[in-house]
């Protein structure tokens, strides 16, 4: 239904603008349309352009429907340069219709309402503020040793991220900006992840329009409980979202990796040279991710492990957290950029690209309140 909709609203986009080659053909004048007569005035007969006005005239209808139709083909394939052009065009098609008022309102009209969804689109486009910086930062950390057991990509990734020395971290308030779906369309967030390492987290996210909260989720997985406040209401106190919380708990620690091997309930297990299982408690048994690695850099390229996705779900949905870009915070190598993705869907439901980590922070009390 939904691309039936879409296709449909296509349509309507190419056929205004096939529309406007009428105009070209009124005004050049290249034959006579007997709803666009031939004339040298504007805006009801207030502006005489002329002849050579007319002609300059007549290649705004002309420039405008190539425009739509080029846009509209651009969005069909996918085609990140479509709404620039498409808004341009629309905005073209607006003033030259209001120009020719008494023949072409109807365009005026279909022009103005093909604004509205141009405007939510741009709003959709504008990133917000980034939240205000952590009141903390990261103190002097302890370090461990780099295990000698680890398998051999894990190993290499360690000593690429951070070298020998593992810091210990127990705790980070993760800052960020990205995207998040929600019922199918993509908004502009701004992220802020409080992590107690291991053991629990608190999310605030704010899905944005023209960079203004639009959307406020609170969810937190504490004392091995998930409870989400979300737009269509609260879910707490669920089986099955308490084991998908606790996999995004795991997964989320990409950005605080020594807990991979500093937490004595997790251990990594072999595959093969670029491939390892990542085996992490759930209540009184396990879960387990299966991590990839880049094999010319070393560094983590994916984690992949079967959750969850709704309380009602009846079975599990391969869920992969992607590395796209590295950074380094305080001296550990860390994703900067990363995205997560259902396997059913195909794309990204979540963008996260960070700005700011604070590890071993005091979150006692600030991992259990709502907001940033």
């Amino acid at each position: 239904m939904g691309r039936f909709i879409f296709y449909s609203a296509l349509s309507v986009v190419v056929i205004h603008g096939l529309i406007h080659l009428m105009g070209f053909v009124a005004y050049w004048p290249l034959g006579e349309i007997a709803e666009l007569p031939y004339k040298t005035t504007l805006f009801n007969g207030r502006l005489n352009v002329g002849n050579s006005g007319m002609r300059l005239f007549s290649v705004l209808w002309l420039g405008t429907a190539v425009g739509l139709v080029a846009a509209s083909i651009s969005l069909a394939f996918g085609k990140s340069w479509w709404f620039p052009l498409m808004s341009a065009a629309v905005i073209v098609s607006l003033i030259i219709t209001i120009l020719d008022w008494n023949n072409a309102f109807r365009g005026a009209i279909i022009s103005l309402v093909m604004l509205v969804p141009l405007l939510l689109v741009w709003g959709l486009r504008l990133q917000p503020k980034p939240f205000a910086s952590f009141p903390a930062q990261t103190p002097v950390m302890q370090t461990v040793p780099l295990p000698m057991d680890l398998p051999a990509p894990v190993a290499r990734y360690y000593k690429t991220i951070i070298g020998d020395d593992i810091p210990v971290i127990e705790s980070a308030v993760i800052t960020a900006r990205g995207t998040t779906r929600f019922q199918g369309i993509t908004f502009p967030a701004r992220l802020r992840f409080t992590h107690d390492a291991g053991q629990g987290y608190r999310h605030y996210i704010e899905a944005t329009l023209f960079g203004l909260p639009l959307m406020k989720v609170n969810e937190r997985y504490l004392d091995g409980q998930a409870r989400m406040e979300l737009p269509i209401g609260v879910i707490e106190n669920e089986p099955k979202v308490n084991m998908a919380a606790n996999l995004g708990l795991w997964g989320e620690s990409i950005w605080l990796p020594s807990i991979f091997i500093t937490d004595s309930r997790v251990r990594w297990e072999a595959i093969d040279d670029h491939t390892a299982r990542l085996i992490v408690p759930f209540e009184d048994g396990e879960d387990s991710f299966t991590a990839v690695f880049n094999p010319e850099t070393g560094l983590l390229k994916s984690m992949t492990a079967l959750r969850y996705r709704e309380a009602d779900s009846e079975e599990k949905i391969p869920w992969q957290l992607d590395v796209l870009a590295w950074d380094e915070y305080d001296g550990i190598l860390i994703p900067s950029r990363s995205t997560a993705t259902w396997a059913d869907e195909g794309t990204p439901w979540l963008v996260v690209e960070l700005e700011e980590v604070a590890f071993n922070v005091n979150i006692g009390s600030y991992i259990r309140t709502e907001g940033p």
